[in-house]
C-alpha cells in the first residue's frame, strides 16, 4: 500500500491539471456567452494579428479554450490537452510580446475572460499566469 508521501505528487498534478483546465474552460465559456465582436475588438487592440484573420481567430480561440479546458478537467487525452494548453499560452505570450501592451499599459484589462466575467486581470498578471501555465 502506498503511503501519503508517495501519493502526494499524483494528487498535486491532478489538482494542477484541474485548476488549469478550469481557467481555460472558464475563459472560453465567458467569451462564448458574449458577442464575438467583443473578443474581436480585444484582439484588434493588440495590433499583432492581421485584420483579415481576426474574425477566424476570435471565433476559434474561445472554442479551443473551452474544449482544451474540458479535456484537462476530465483527464481526457492529458498529453494532447496539456500540449494544446501550452500552445495557447505560448501564442498569447507571443501576441503580448509583439504588441506594446506589456510596456504601454500594464494595468489595462487583458480581455482574456471577457467583459462580463468576474475575473479581470491586467496584462502583466496574465503574462505571468500564462508563463506559469505554459511550464
Amino acid at each position: 500500500m502506498k503511503s501519503l508521501k508517495s501519493k502526494l505528487p499524483g494528487i498535486f498534478w491532478l489538482l494542477a491539471r484541474v485548476f488549469i483546465g478550469l481557467i481555460f474552460a472558464y475563459a472560453g465559456f465567458t467569451k462564448l456567452t458574449e458577442p464575438i465582436e467583443n473578443f474581436r475588438g480585444v484582439l484588434a487592440q493588440y495590433e499583432v494579428i492581421p485584420y483579415a484573420f481576426l474574425p477566424f481567430v476570435a471565433a476559434a480561440v474561445p472554442w479551443l479554450e473551452l474544449i482544451v479546458g474540458a479535456f484537462m478537467i476530465l483527464g481526457y487525452a492529458p498529453r494532447f490537452s496539456s500540449l494544446a494548453a501550452a500552445f495557447l499560452c505560448l501564442s498569447f505570450l507571443i501576441v503580448l510580446g509583439a504588441s506594446n501592451a506589456l510596456f504601454d499599459s500594464g494595468s489595462k484589462d487583458c480581455g482574456c475572460f471577457g467583459e462580463g466575467s468576474w475575473i479581470h486581470l491586467t496584462v502583466h498578471q496574465i503574462f505571468v499566469l500564462d508563463f506559469i501555465n505554459m511550464l
